[in-house]
């Protein structure tokens, strides 16, 4: 089972989403919210909302690690990242 860490990138092993990890799985919990800069922001929830995306939550089975994230996914997650630095 793959371990996905506090900004890294993962995709969605069948959907294709990419995106940065915001909030990894724990000990007690084995779902991932990632930040998809390509889903538009939901009006009815705001709290998922960050800039142009959503934070999108998937079980960490669903996603895969990305290990070398392209220069375009990084540059459309450089304003979240600032967020968790």
């Amino acid at each position: 089972m793959t371990e996905f860490k506090l900004l890294t990138y993962a995709r969605h092993k069948k959907q294709g989403i990419e995106g940065l990890v915001i909030n990894p799985p724990t000990k007690k919990c084995s779902h991932v919210t990632i930040y998809d800069p390509n889903c538009p922001n939901d009006d009815d929830f705001p709290e998922d909302s960050y800039g142009s995306g959503s934070a999108l939550t998937f079980n960490s089975s669903e996603l895969e690690e990305i290990k070398n994230p392209s220069d375009f996914l990084i540059n459309q997650c450089k304003n979240v990242i600032n967020l968790f630095t």
